[in-house]
């Protein structure tokens, strides 16, 4: 028999072998690449591929839903090539044989080999030709179009579909996929940092009721905020920060072995240190439509520019609630948490001292991290040489040029001495004073804080 009848003759519905199946090496997922293992390589950088052989294996099958489109390969009899769910066929291949994997998931995917419900065979459509098969995968994948495509589900709907399953994880994970969504949306969270996020970690957090309740969230299942947006969205970031960055004795405080109660213990933690959001709304709403997390000037060409609600001359305490700390040092922690609740208009005087203060700490912490404060040190040489280690180290701009001043010019405004004059029995100076003098030293103290939390020596 030809292999042209062979062909024909296994068109249409079959069965096939995992074993048989190869990958499209033009796959619209990545770049045209020249090897089936460069295929593989690409899918499992970008597209999960681990997670979905988890997800095949535990359910013993792939959905009955989803039917793979192959094509016969071209000079191998009885071998097929994908053309439709290439992100399936990949799973498949390196789920049944690790070593073709990337070395980092080969450990996942060997527990997952030997499992008995791994599917050794998988039903596909066998199309002709690519030609053939094209018509379909454009409906598949190009959109709507005019109603003839797939449309997908809105998050309205997709959170319906959430909330008809038996279990509360669905609502959880739901969640915690509209957190990351809006992260992402707002600019906090890179799509690069988002692919490293843990899932599952997120979602347990999330879903412990008191977890929610400290961090501003008023549903299990809906992005509602019952506090200040701002605050809440900060102190969300900050839960997927402490998921990715591992604190400075290697362990990570959000992570995926937590018991109910270490979460509540790290929600906690959050409201000591100032973090969790402490200004509660009217009452629960959903979040406004995402703008960039930190606040950026506007470009308006056509009329003034609207202040946010960070300006000096709008904000109503010292420190902004974008201003993070991720240093673990309860001094810094408590002088951030009551730069958040100090109001400045009743209590310019408790203002100007926990600012001394604030920028007193993290100078005198930096000066020992870089093994340059010694005992005594007048405030003019505690600022000198925290501005000589910043130049040293390759900081520039306003961190640098700001700092320099307050060294040099004792008598400016911000300086140290100029606030420690205030607090001694000289003039105090306004509200919105103190929170411009913040925001000149801001800069400053973020260059620090950032070589703090980095641990470098």
């Amino acid at each position: 028999m030809s292999n042209q009848s062979q062909a024909q003759e296994q068109l249409g519905d079959q069965r096939i072998a995992v074993s048989r199946l190869h990958l499209n090496l033009n796959n619209p997922r990545h770049e045209p690449v020249s090897s089936e293992a460069e295929a593989i390589a690409a899918l499992c950088d970008d597209e999960l591929i681990a997670e979905l052989a988890k997800d095949i294996v535990e359910r013993g099958a792939l959905s009955p839903l989803e039917v793979l489109g192959v094509i016969p390969m071209e000079g191998n009899p009885g071998h097929f090539v994908s053309v439709e769910g290439n992100r399936r066929t990949c799973a498949l291949i390196v789920a049944n044989d690790p070593s073709r994997a990337p070395e980092t998931i080969r450990p996942q995917l060997r527990a997952l080999s030997s499992r008995a419900n791994l599917p050794k065979e998988v039903k596909v459509f066998v199309f002709a030709d690519e030609a053939e098969a094209l018509q379909w995968i454009q409906l598949r994948h190009l959109g709507a179009q005019g109603g003839i495509g797939t449309k997908d589900w809105t998050p309205t709907q997709q959170n319906r579909a959430a909330g008809g399953s038996k279990g509360a994880a669905a609502h959880a994970n739901t969640l915690a996929v509209s957190v990351l969504d809006r992260l992402v949306a707002r600019g906090a969270l890179t799509p690069q940092q988002r692919k490293q996020v843990n899932l599952s970690t997120i979602t347990r957090y999330l879903g412990t009721p008191g977890v929610r309740a400290i961090l501003g969230l008023g549903s299990n299942r809906d992005l509602i905020y019952t506090h200040d947006v701002d605050e809440v969205d900060s102190a969300l970031l900050r839960l997927v920060e402490d998921s990715l960055n591992p604190a400075q004795d290697g362990t990570y405080r959000v992570h995926s072995r937590s018991s109910s109660s270490d979460r509540l213990n790290y929600a906690h933690e959050l409201k000591a240190e100032g973090v969790a959001p402490s200004t509660l709304l009217d009452g629960p709403h959903a979040p406004p439509v995402a703008t960039k997390l930190r606040t950026q000037p506007e470009n308006s060409k056509t009329g003034p520019q609207k202040r946010s609600a960070a300006h000096p001359d709008t904000r109503k305490r010292l420190i902004p609630t974008d201003f993070r700390i991720s240093y673990k040092d309860p001094t810094l922690a408590r002088l951030r948490r009551e730069g958040l609740e100090l109001e400045l208009n009743d209590f310019t005087f408790s203002g100007n001292y926990l600012l001394r203060a604030l920028v007193e700490q993290v100078m005198t912490l930096y000066a020992k991290s870089v093994k340059k404060h010694r005992p005594g040190m007048t405030d003019a040489a505690l600022t000198q040489a925290c501005a000589d280690e910043l130049k040293r180290s390759g900081v520039t701009g306003k961190a640098l040029t700001n700092l320099e001043k307050a060294a040099g010019a004792m008598h400016t405004g911000h300086s140290l001495h100029s606030l420690g004059h205030a607090v001694h029995g000289g003039t105090i100076p306004t509200a919105n004073d103190l929170k411009k003098h913040f925001d000149t030293w801001r800069p400053s103290l973020e260059a620090m804080l950032d070589h703090l939390e980095a641990g470098k020596p």
